[in-house]
């Protein structure tokens, strides 16, 4: 995983809540980069619109900042989980996760 230098000073986990059959459910963590995590949320949010699902998922929690570097050699050392950019889930990625948790 290597992370683009002109994306944002820190990586952030993002973990979005969505619901299924009234229950909260909560996706494994995605990675940004931001320059803080009031802009990380923002690019979460702005990304949801973006793909249309802004109603059916929210953040429900935002772990870092992470040095880059640091949390590459982590993730490189198997001391962290390897997850996936925000940015490669499509709308059809997230919809996918939305049906299948339905019962």
């Amino acid at each position: 995983m290597e992370f683009d230098l002109d994306e944002g000073l820190y990586v952030f986990e993002i973990t979005l809540g969505y619901k299924i059959a009234d229950q909260d459910q909560m996706t494994v963590p995605f990675v940004l980069k931001a320059d803080d995590i009031e802009e990380a949320e923002e690019l979460v949010l702005e990304y949801l619109e973006l793909i249309q699902l802004a109603g059916s998922f929210w953040v429900a929690e935002i772990v870092g900042p992470y040095d880059p570097n640091e949390y590459q050699h982590l993730v490189e050392e198997g001391e962290k989980e390897g997850w996936d950019r925000l940015e490669d889930y499509s709308a059809e990625d997230f919809l996918e996760i939305l049906h299948s948790d339905e019962l």
